[in-house]
């Protein structure tokens, strides 16, 4: 018999694990039919590696045992038969009265069952088919089990038994497992649940244990004492840890395995217990080779896409060349294209067709391993949020598939690729002269979005009405601004503002670099990151804590935006109940405030809703109403 654990037992440990496990007999659980009469059902609780812990772990395991003995023949010695299927999913269903369990599970319970099984038969030979020498004897079926176990089943099941092939196979299992030179003493704990024993007694925040950490710890005798072989084993394992490479410790041989230095089974791993695989352990993914046809048609598509790349390039050289010769604007002065500072830095972003221009500015995230929606960057690009946009129908140089946004007033607050190549430095470009000291505060290069038509009126004119501060800054923005200048933030640092679940409902961080505070300094149009940043210190200062919680929530600009209603309407709205949702318990009515982004020119726009009256407030610093932004007002009424 070959051990399911992946240690080798000696056979009377063995036997006396299987006989304790089934010494009661026809044990019926009735703690678990009593709870399922009352409509009451289990949790059961997981592993970092998918294994069963407790609480109630022990109890599914003990359960699927019974389950098995009624709706599985002990003549079965092929677990994969088809003719066990109707068997199987009777298991399966009778879990799922009992325990609140997912569809994923069925796999791990499905061969628990089996080596419950297996378990159980190896119990009837031992205890009742050999003698104390271990060899076979005549026996009757035993009354104890004669209600699981026919007459006509036992005769089969001692007829199996009697065969020469599986006396040769009982006595070599015998032999191998007789004298371990390292013994398992957990008995039926099992790794999972002696590696959750071990880590809440330690009170350690991980998950999981090393393969020959767990190895050692369930060779430890009720005494506390190790043997010193086992020790031995352990020490070679701590040193070669420290040794190999991380990529080389996740092979097909662990650390553990290498030491012991004897034959594996395959599909399991040294140290780590039932169900636990090399492909689970390792997130190795399966892969399969391609086709000789799929090969060359991979190449072909690259090659097309290669000789297209370069065709493009050719023309982008010739109007670019062309440009610069006679170019006397803004960008006469860049010759060559810069390389980007490590982090993130503020940027002007172009477009070379149909004509080479500015269309929107942004910051460039230049970091090690910087992904796009979770895929690489195609060689070329780089990664850049879109804070302002001058040209509203400019086509995205790289559209995104995932929210399949494709134009550049769809991409405000956004991170979307962009060729490194038609990425600037933002530079600050006085589009009229500067006012002087206690007239007004000079305006950059944004002004060209105000001059950009908006539904209802100009921002031009509408600035109008707009009361400014006066040019003399306060004292308390002075010192800002000059604890700013002097600390690392100037050179291209960052800080990272992590906003817990209470603010927005949901758990994130902003990022704050130079450009933000920027945003402040300079009376700038201001994105998300100061936003939510300055929501975060408001409920933090003023709210956490107190019954202001209850009555006034947030809803993060990031996710309720022009975009994301226009692609995905029935997304947002859930988000939008989710949010309401979060706070439903509450007696006191709530008021939820929406930072809203029409889209144009990064207009924002501040949605107030009042869910005891069903009542939506809209504030805009422009004049209008709610008509000039119809998508929002269609997914709040909804």
């Amino acid at each position: 018999m070959a051990s399911n654990q992946d240690d080798t037992h000696d056979a009377s440990g063995s036997r006396n694990n299987v006989e304790k496990e089934i010494k009661r007999g026809l044990t019926v659980m009735k703690s678990i039919i009593r709870a399922r009469d009352k409509g009451e059902k289990f949790e059961v609780h997981w592993s970092a590696e998918d294994q069963l812990i407790e609480p109630n772990g022990s109890m599914l395991a003990s359960y699927i045992g019974f389950l098995v003995r009624q709706h599985i023949p002990i003549t079965f010695d092929n677990w994969r038969s088809p003719e066990l299927k109707v068997g199987k999913e009777k298991i399966w269903s009778e879990i799922q009265r009992s325990f609140h369990i997912d569809e994923s599970r069925q796999k791990y319970c499905i061969q628990l069952a089996g080596k419950r099984l297996r378990g159980f038969r190896s119990f009837l030979s031992n205890k009742f088919l050999k003698d104390e020498e271990g060899k076979f004897v005549e026996a009757e079926r035993p009354m104890k089990y004669a209600e699981i176990i026919s007459a006509e089943e036992w005769d089969n099941f001692v007829a199996k038994r009697r065969n020469e092939k599986f006396h040769k196979v009982s006595d070599k299992n015998r032999k191998r497992a007789s004298k371990p030179a390292y013994p398992y003493k957990k008995g039926r704990t099992g790794y999972a649940r002696l590696q959750q024993r071990i880590l809440a007694e330690e009170k350690s925040d991980a998950t999981s244990l090393p393969e020959h950490v767990l190895w050692k710890a369930a060779r430890v005798g009720k005494d506390g004492a190790v043997v010193e072989a086992v020790q031995n084993v352990y020490d070679e394992c701590e040193t070669l840890s420290q040794t190999l490479p991380s990529t080389e410790v996740q092979d097909c041989r662990s650390v553990l395995s290498r030491v012991l230095n004897v034959p594996e089974y395959s599909g399991r791993v040294r140290g780590k217990g039932f169900s636990v695989t090399p492909s689970s352990f390792y997130k190795k993914p399966k892969t399969k080779n391609p086709t000789n046809k799929e090969v060359m048609e991979t190449l072909a598509e690259l090659r097309a896409q290669v000789l297209e790349l370069q065709k493009e390039n050719a023309r982008y050289r010739e109007e670019r060349c062309g440009s610069e010769a006679k170019d006397t604007s803004d960008r006469a002065s860049i010759n060559c294209q810069p390389k980007f500072p490590e982090g993130i830095t503020p940027c002007q972003l172009y477009l070379s067709s149909p004509t080479y221009r500015i269309v929107g500015k942004g910051k460039v995230h230049n970091t090690s391993g910087e992904l796009l929606h979770h895929n690489p960057l195609p060689m070329g690009y780089m990664n850049v949020s879109v804070d302002l946009v001058l040209d509203t129908d400019a086509l995205l140089p790289l559209p995104d598939v995932v929210s399949e946004t494709t134009l550049m007033r769809d991409a405000v607050g956004s991170f979307v690729g962009w060729a490194s190549d038609l990425i600037f430095p933002d530079v600050e470009t006085p589009t009229r002269p500067t006012h002087k000291a206690g007239k007004g505060i000079s305006r950059r290069i944004e002004s060209v979005a105000s001059q950009k038509e908006v539904p209802g009126r100009q921002l031009k004119k509408a600035g109008k009405d707009i009361p400014t501060t006066s040019g003399i800054k306060s004292q308390i923005m002075m010192r800002l601004e000059k604890m700013v200048e002097e600390s690392d933030i100037m050179h291209g640092a960052i800080r990272s503002v992590d906003i817990d679940e209470g603010v927005f409902g949901i758990a994130h961080s902003e990022i704050i670099a130079k450009e933000d505070m920027q945003q402040l300094f300079e009376h700038e149009e201001l994105g998300i990151a100061v936003i939510h940043t300055y929501i975060w210190y408001m409920y933090d200062t003023l709210m956490r804590g107190t019954e202001l919680c209850n009555r006034f929530n947030f809803i993060a600009a990031s996710r309720i935006n022009t975009t994301l209603i226009t692609k995905n309407p029935t997304s947002v709205k859930n988000e939008l109940v989710d949010r309401f949702m979060a706070a439903g318990d509450n007696t006191t009515p709530s008021l939820y405030f929406l930072l809203f982004n029409s889209g144009n020119g990064g207009h924002w726009v501040l949605v107030a809703m009042d869910l005891s009256r069903l009542m939506v407030y809209y504030l805009d610093s422009l004049s209008g109403d709610w008509s000039k932004y119809p998508s929002m007002k269609k997914t709040v009424d909804a």
